[in-house]
């Protein structure tokens, strides 16, 4: 995720930032509100998972859960660890 907060000084802005590498060639959606408007889900979007607190999940709602994440791009186990590797070598730097 993205996240910049700005105040601007007059009506037009330029807004620049560095996409991060694995954004580049998805599709991606910018929104602009006041931190007082907060950003508003639509009563539509329902984000259903097992390991969210909430109501639990029908069976229709959990077969369409796992049909959702079948649809969902995959990477490799050595994708994984060398993502992992770079994080937690992240995360080491900031705790010292």
């Amino acid at each position: 995720m993205i996240h910049k907060v700005i105040v601007p000084k007059n009506r037009k802005v330029n807004l620049s930032f560095t996409v991060p590498e694995d954004y580049v060639g998805e599709e991606m959606e910018i929104i602009a509100f006041t931190r007082k408007e907060a950003l508003q889900q639509p009563e539509e979007v329902k984000l259903l998972s097992p390991a969210l607190p909430g109501e639990p999940l029908t069976n229709q709602e959990f077969i369409n859960w796992i049909k959702q994440a079948e649809k969902m791009p995959t990477f490799s186990l050595e994708e994984a660890k060398s993502k992992w590797i770079d994080q937690r070598a992240q995360l080491e730097q900031l705790i010292k």
